[in-house]
């Protein structure tokens, strides 16, 4: 076989190899040209990170595995809890603010706006399109100095309910953990336990 068949035959393994990758969902993996994620530490509780899956992601996929990611650095970078900062919160509060502190921490929490919700972004070609998450998220531990209510994620949790997901790639169903609330001089609670619910009714009187 001469070099320009050789090149050819590569080029059509190069092509055959790319259609095969476009054609399924991104799995959990680092960035690649189907996506996955990515992070960047911002100081030593806080981390920028992102997921992005191709146009056979699904959003809520996207979503459990960008979950799954924060929780995942959250426990290797020591911490038991994250929470996901909210853009209105980072754009209102100087760099300088800080929601959550680690005893003996005082950093600042963020230095740029970033959103958190998950968007549809066209990417060109056929109408498919790419599901993306990104946002920075504070880590804390039990030993955290609260400065207000928030709400998080315990990273054990995270990590063990979506772990047969995730290990599957998005074929074992998976359920994203409740949240927790976390309050200045309070045990943490069910973020869902604090959600108003409609009065019960009176039993009709006896005629």
């Amino acid at each position: 076989m001469n070099s320009n068949i050789r090149k050819a035959v590569l080029a059509l393994a190069v092509v055959a190899a790319s259609a095969a990758m476009t054609g399924c969902a991104t799995p959990y993996q680092s960035e690649g040209l189907t996506g996955g994620y990515k992070d960047r530490q911002i100081d030593d509780q806080t981390l920028h990170v992102q997921f992005w899956g191709n146009g056979y992601s699904t959003q809520q996929n996207v979503h459990k595995y960008f979950l799954y990611r924060c929780a995942e650095l959250t426990r290797q970078h020591g911490f038991k809890y994250f929470m996901v900062i909210p853009p209105a919160i980072a754009g209102a509060l100087a760099p300088t603010s800080s929601l959550v502190r680690t005893s003996g921490f005082d950093h600042s929490m963020m230095r740029k706006t970033v959103y958190y919700v998950p968007i549809i972004i066209p990417s060109g070609g056929g109408g498919v399109n790419r599901h993306e998450e990104s946002a920075d998220i504070r880590m804390f531990n039990d030993d955290a100095v609260l400065t207000m209510k928030v709400t998080g994620w315990d990273a054990a949790e995270v990590l063990d309910q979506l772990g047969p997901f995730v290990h599957s790639n998005g074929q074992t169903a998976a359920d994203v953990p409740k949240a927790w609330v976390f309050e200045p001089g309070k045990a943490k609670e069910r973020a869902q336990d604090l959600l108003p619910t409609a009065p019960k009714k009176n039993a009709a009187s006896p005629s």
